[in-house]
């Protein structure tokens, strides 16, 4: 019998990053409005949630602007949520709710959490364009140092060392 099988390598984006923070602080900057306005996006953009609704099919609403000063709207449709463990997404924006679908996978290693963020896109063409155009590794790579950053800030602020 013949197995069909679909892989999504052609379509995707796929970024992992060792945080010194523990998983359950790490999870915590990631699924909290508070937390995550202060360092999601990559450099020079900043946040603000309009509403966060943490579950699922709950939805995070936010703008992102850039340092030009241009606002973009945000909508991410939370599909599936295992805590400290896994976060599976459709993001796009208001109107236009599921332009591509995120992962976020959080896993212990050598006293830290390993970050891993999936995103998939509709076609590899789509992709190839925000790689290109827009510097969506790039982007992603710097989204998940800004956590790094601040995760291991809340560690240090809740009196714990990285170390």
């Amino acid at each position: 019998m013949e197995t069909l099988t679909s892989s999504t390598t052609d379509r995707e984006i796929v970024i992992t990053r060792h945080m010194k923070a523990p998983r359950a602080l790490v999870w915590k900057a990631c699924t909290e409005a508070e937390h995550i306005d202060r360092w999601w996006g990559p450099d020079g953009f900043t946040n603000r949630t309009t509403r966060m609704d943490f579950r699922v099919g709950g939805e995070w609403e936010y703008t992102m602007t850039g340092p030009d000063g241009k606002v973009w709207p945000n909508l991410i449709t939370y599909l599936a949520i295992e805590p400290i463990t896994r976060l599976f997404y459709d993001h796009g924006e208001p109107g236009n709710p599921r332009q591509f679908e995120g992962e976020l996978l959080f896993e212990e290693k050598d006293g830290g959490t390993v970050v891993t963020l999936r995103t998939v896109f509709p076609t590899k063409e789509i992709r190839d364009h925000l790689i290109e155009a827009v510097g969506a590794i790039e982007g992603g790579k710097q989204t998940l140092a800004h956590l790094d950053v601040y995760s291991t800030q809340l560690l240090r602020d809740s009196g714990s060392s990285p170390e």
